[in-house]
């Protein structure tokens, strides 16, 4: 399917190491990052070109070399800028197996971060002063993963202890400041939206329903959507229908219509259009592809 889970609930890495490394390449005017949550924290590096990322309601632009911190349960995405293109590289890591370790000093540090207590800085560039040395520090994290160094994995665990540690010594772990009541209720409620449209896509809906599951107007609904996903309620299912209708058409014998349908279009031509402005090509081009 072309269509990941909003709230990925599978496991990065295995249950013994579960730490995942990402390497995702997007040309120009390409979608970055589609909006999405996990449990675990996430290091993300831009390596190439040049990128928005949003995380809650907070905007980035990332150029090469920079990065962000993406705590655990945070939405987040990343959108095109200026039609660039943009190469990025992350670490996925559940924080409970460096806790784990039963260190009390990991315990003292990384479970409040992991309940949300403490923070760290969320955009790392070489101009802040302790920037150089962390990004430095993470890029060795980052190329880890092509090691065939049999020690790989304590490698990698000892690389993330030791960036938490300079963070910790810097100063640079501070506790969080919680965001407005406001706020928080609605990217909690934007989450059980995302989730409805995910289990419901394939049937009409509405704009006055999905505000009904996140319990807004609709006006106040539609604000806060697009606050936070930069496009419209409808304009984002009609593009979750589009990708799940893509991936239909590579892991299955349905015909065209077939796979407009079961993702929630009646109106063929209008699928089309919409199939075209978001791949560049026609259902049967995109199928037959090499």
């Amino acid at each position: 399917m072309d269509v990941k889970p909003l709230r990925e609930n599978r496991l990065h890495g295995n249950p013994g190491f579960p730490v995942g490394f990402y390497r995702i390449e997007r040309t120009a005017g390409e979608s970055i990052l589609d909006n999405h949550w996990h449990e675990e924290i996430e290091f993300l590096m831009v390596t190439y070109g040049k990128a928005i990322f949003q995380i809650g309601l907070a905007s980035y632009e990332l150029k090469a070399g920079e990065a962000i911190f993406i705590p655990g349960g945070e939405l987040h995405g990343g959108f095109p800028l200026e039609e660039a293109p943009c190469t990025y590289e992350a670490v996925v890591c559940d924080l409970g197996w460096l806790i784990g370790s039963g260190d009390q000093m990991a315990k003292r540090y990384l479970l409040p971060l992991q309940r949300g207590l403490l923070s760290l800085p969320s955009h790392w560039t070489a101009d802040a002063e302790w920037g150089p040395k962390l990004l430095t520090q993470l890029r060795t994290v980052l190329d880890l993963e092509a090691s065939d160094d049999p020690a790989r994995e304590l490698r990698v665990k000892i690389g993330l202890l030791a960036l938490f540690a300079d963070l910790i010594s810097r100063g640079l772990m501070q506790s969080k400041h919680p965001g407005e009541p406001s706020e928080r209720r609605a990217a909690e409620r934007l989450k059980n939206v995302l989730l409805f449209i995910e289990a419901h896509f394939a049937r009409r809906l509405t704009v006055r329903e999905l505000a009904d599951v996140a319990g807004m107007s609709e006006g106040h609904f539609s604000r806060v959507f697009r606050t936070y996903m930069r496009q419209t309620p409808i304009a984002y299912l009609n593009r979750y229908r589009i990708r799940h209708a893509a991936g239909r058409l590579l892991d299955s014998d349905l015909t065209i219509s077939e796979a407009a349908l079961e993702s929630g279009f009646d109106n063929f031509s209008y699928f089309i259009k919409l199939f075209r402005a978001v791949y560049g090509c026609t259902p049967k081009a995109y199928r037959n592809r090499p």
